[in-house]
């Protein structure tokens, strides 16, 4: 970081903001909703890591659910299927069948 960065940061922050946390949340926002590419990228690394839901991750791309399903295919990436665990329908289906 440039020495007038940290000057500009040091008077900036008492006047604008209550920390410098406020002040990075603000820029990641700012970046993010200027950058698309940024912000697909962030929402495939929450996708992948499980931090967050396919159509929770769509919604932080920008996209429909559908452009993220493509975008997904087309990184070779690997969708998880969710809901509930293969015990818990079987079950369910013997309750509903007998």
């Amino acid at each position: 970081m440039s020495e007038l960065t940290k000057e500009g940061l040091k008077l900036l922050i008492p006047y604008y903001y209550r920390s410098e946390e406020d002040l990075l949340e603000e820029a990641f926002r700012i970046v993010i909703r200027n950058k698309p590419k940024i912000r697909i990228e962030l929402a495939l690394e929450l996708y992948k890591n499980k931090k967050a839901s396919l159509a929770k991750s769509a919604e932080i791309a920008g996209l429909t659910t559908i452009e993220f399903k493509e975008i997904l295919a087309d990184r070779g990436i690997k969708r998880e299927i969710e809901g509930d665990e293969i015990p818990e329908i079987d079950k369910k289906i013997k309750e509903v069948f007998g």
